[in-house]
């Protein structure tokens, strides 16, 4: 099978790590743009021999770069090369509501009427765009074959604009040969943080006001107020002003010294991250316009033998996928029973350790591509 697999974020190296696994049965063209911001970094396209030797690349400059909805790219006549590869299935992962998704669409059914086009899809809440994007995502959905969704809650959304076609459920995954359990001694030494006795509680990810960081710190400040032997870790970046009022909130509940903020990790210091602490804690906030989509996170720490303590919002207690460790979201006073029960060992490291390997497992890079082809193959059979 002859894949077109088309995404802008696979500037990431890592991430081309699940189409190069592709490459293994199929022969896999891509197509990325040449630069974005991708895994806390701005980043341009490498090309990396031993992930991308089997691949064939096409690297486009894009317009509006970083900006899902409105990015495109100008070489029109470079996109329509692409397509002349005559792939059989064309993989969009562009969401169909974005200016860049039209764009291939339209050439698609000029220039290769015959791939058969599967779109990608991060989306779960009812969102109302621009008209011109309202009148994009109409024409997106009337001309594709299949839609995947990574969220559960897209399959209904889509169902209920009317799309009647093939919907399939796909996931985000995790790369198993960097995400996996090491010496805890060593993750410590190799973040320079000196071990102290005790729980060690993570946070990983945008420092922003809808992940919900403010109930994780007063929660944490709650249970520290009984036991001084917890220290709270925080990876990750969001903009002046709110990590200032994060850090303000710390020294109001007089925790400033338990909470240590280690900034924006690269994916080499993650896993390390993963392995210094006990528990993981993704505490998102619903909002109008975001609902947690997934939480690659949850099963990057899982997949470490970290428990994963979630909210209720989106996707995160399909994948924690344990009711003992969710909680309703914004609940305070629940996040801080579920860390307490850390604190006294009614929970542990070790309890959930096995169980959470297992449950990471699901979102391998193996397991991932074979749910992606599967896709593919049975569309393309059609």
């Amino acid at each position: 099978m002859k894949i077109l697999y088309i995404w802008h974020a696979a500037v990431e190296k890592n991430y081309r790590k699940l189409l190069a696994r592709m490459a293994d049965d199929h022969e896999v063209i891509i197509a990325t743009s040449h630069r974005w911001y991708e895994s806390s970094k701005d980043q341009y396209l490498t090309y990396v021999p031993e992930i991308d030797s089997k691949l064939k690349i096409f690297k486009f400059f894009a317009m509006f770069h970083n900006h899902i909805r409105s990015f495109f790219y100008p070489n029109v006549f470079k996109m329509i090369l692409v397509l002349l590869q005559k792939p059989d299935v064309i993989y969009l992962k562009e969401e169909p509501y974005s200016l860049n998704a039209f764009q291939w669409v339209f050439l698609a059914k000029i220039f290769s009427k015959k791939s058969k086009i599967v779109i990608e899809s991060d989306e779960n809440l009812m969102v109302k765009h621009p008209f011109i994007f309202i009148l994009i995502e109409k024409f997106v959905l009337k001309n594709i074959d299949a839609l995947a969704c990574v969220p559960t809650k897209g399959i209904e959304l889509y169902k209920s604009k009317g799309f009647n076609k093939k919907i399939f459920k796909t996931f985000y995954f995790y790369n198993e040969e960097i995400f996996k359990p090491t010496d805890r001694e060593l993750a410590f030494k190799q973040l320079e943080i000196e071990k102290q006795d005790g729980l060690y509680i993570g946070y990983a990810g945008r420092i922003t006001e809808e992940k919900g960081i403010e109930d994780l710190i007063k929660a944490f400040s709650i249970v520290s107020n009984e036991n001084r032997k917890l220290d709270l870790l925080i990876a990750g970046k969001g903009t002046k002003e709110y990590e200032e009022k994060i850090k303000k909130i710390t020294i109001e509940n007089k925790i400033e010294d338990k909470v240590k903020f280690l900034g924006s990790l690269p994916i080499e210091k993650l896993v390390y991250f993963y392995n210094a602490i006990d528990v993981f804690v993704l505490p998102s906030h619903s909002t109008s316009w975001w609902i947690e989509q997934f939480g690659r996170v949850i099963v990057e720490a899982m997949a470490c033998g970290t428990p994963v303590v979630g909210s209720s919002s989106g996707e995160i207690p399909i994948v924690i996928n344990n009711k003992e460790l969710i909680y309703e979201e914004k609940n305070i006073t629940e996040l801080a029973n579920i860390i307490r029960k850390f604190s006294t060992n009614e929970f542990s490291k070790e309890k959930f350790f096995n169980f959470a390997i297992s449950e990471a497992k699901k979102y391998s890079l193996e397991e991932v591509k074979k749910n992606k082809v599967n896709i593919m193959m049975e569309i393309v059979r059609d």
